[in-house]
C-alpha cells in the first residue's frame, strides 16, 4: 500500500482526525436527549472497542463489529468503507498508542438501537510513518442482537485545521439505499428551504416532537426542539438567520422499518445569535417514520475546517 493510502487508512479506521481547536459555542442549553444508564452502558463498549483496535484483537472485534458495519466520513462524503476493509486496516495498518473519549452521549432510537456521539481523541498515533494523531467527531450506531451491542455504522468528521487527505479509490458505497435517498435529500432541501424562509409551518411538519441539535463544535450541549423552533420564528430575540444553503453527496441509510439516517455535506451562509456560521458543515440527520410521512428527530452537525492544501478531494 503507498504511502498516501497508508495515511488515509488511519482516518478509515476511527473516523479522520484532525488538531482540536477553538470555536464560538451556542447559546448554553442544557442537554434533554441523553439516556444516562444507556449512555454509561455504551460508553463502556466505545472503550472496549477502542482498546481492542489497540490490541489488534481480532476475536473481540468480531464481536463488536456487526456484519452490516459501514464507516462514512466527511473526508469522502460520497463513499463509504465496508466492513472488511474497515478490520483489515484496524487489525495490519494502524498503529497507535492510546486514545481518550470525551463527551459521550447516547440517546435511544428503539428497544434495539441507539446512538452515540462523542469526541475521539488519538493519542501518538501513525500510519506508514505519518503521524496521525488529533481528534474526531463521531456519531455512531449501535444495535442489540442477541443481548448485547454492535455497532454498525459510524459516521466522522475530523476537528480542526488538517492536510487535505489524499484522493482515494474505495468500492461503490454499499450502505446507500438509492430510492430513500431521493425521497429524503428532497424533504432535506424542503427543510433548508423552510429555514432559511422562517415558513414555520413546514417546519412543525417536518421536525418532530423529539428532535435535538447537536454541534461537534460543543459536543457537550444540545438544543431542545422548543428553543430551536422559536429561533427559527420570524420575531426570535436571537434568531437563526440562514441566507442561501447547498447541499451535496445525500447518503440515506435504513435502521429498521421506521429509522432512517443521512449523511451529507452543507455550505451555508448562516448566523446564530449574532455569531456567524458560515462555512462547510457535515450533517448526519436521524428521520423517523410515522405512517406515510418522515420527521426529522435529530440532527448531529460538525463544521469541517478548511483544507491546509485546497479543496477536500473527491474519490
Amino acid at each position: 500500500m503507498s504511502r498516501p493510502l497508508l495515511a488515509c487508512a488511519l482516518l478509515l479506521v476511527v473516523g479522520g482526525f484532525g488538531v482540536q481547536h477553538k470555536s464560538h459555542k451556542p447559546q448554553q442549553v442544557l442537554p434533554n436527549d441523553v439516556d444516562p444508564a444507556l449512555t454509561n452502558e455504551l460508553s463502556k463498549f466505545e472503550q472496549e472497542f477502542g482498546e481492542a483496535i489497540l490490541r489488534k484483537d481480532a476475536q473481540r472485534l468480531e464481536q463488536i463489529v456487526g456484519p452490516d458495519y459501514t464507516l462514512r466520513i466527511s473526508d469522502y462524503p460520497d463513499a463509504s468503507l465496508p466492513r472488511a476493509m474497515w478490520m483489515h486496516n484496524a487489525l495490519h495498518e494502524l498503529k497507535a498508542e492510546g486514545f481518550e473519549q470525551h463527551h459521550d452521549a447516547a440517546r435511544k432510537l428503539a428497544d434495539d438501537l441507539a446512538v452515540v456521539s462523542l469526541m475521539f481523541t488519538a493519542g501518538k498515533s501513525t500510519m506508514g510513518g505519518q503521524d496521525a494523531t488529533g481528534s474526531s467527531y463521531l456519531i455512531d450506531f449501535w444495535k442489540k442482537r442477541a443481548g448485547t451491542w454492535q455497532i454498525i455504522a459510524r459516521y466522522g468528521n475530523r476537528v480542526g485545521n488538517r492536510p487535505a487527505p489524499p484522493a482515494l479509490k474505495l468500492p461503490p458505497p454499499g450502505d446507500r439505499d438509492p430510492q430513500l435517498t431521493d425521497e429524503l435529500r428532497e424533504l432535506e432541501q424542503q427543510l433548508a428551504e423552510a429555514a432559511m424562509h422562517r415558513n414555520t409551518e413546514v417546519l412543525e411538519r417536518l421536525v418532530g416532537s423529539e428532535y435535538t441539535l447537536r454541534l461537534g463544535d460543543a459536543p457537550e450541549l444540545s438544543v431542545a426542539r422548543a428553543v430551536w423552533m422559536d429561533n427559527s420564528r420570524p420575531q426570535a430575540p436571537h434568531p437563526f438567520k440562514l441566507e442561501s444553503f447547498n447541499e451535496q453527496y445525500h447518503a440515506a441509510r435504513r435502521l429498521n422499518d421506521n429509522l432512517a439516517v443521512v449523511s451529507f455535506l452543507l455550505t451555508q451562509k448562516a448566523s446564530a445569535n449574532g455569531v456567524d456560521r458560515s462555512g462547510d458543515f457535515y450533517e448526519v440527520d436521524i428521520w423517523r417514520r410515522n405512517g406515510s410521512k418522515w420527521q426529522i428527530v435529530a440532527r448531529y452537525s460538525a463544521p469541517i475546517a478548511k483544507s491546509t492544501a485546497g479543496t477536500t478531494p473527491r474519490k
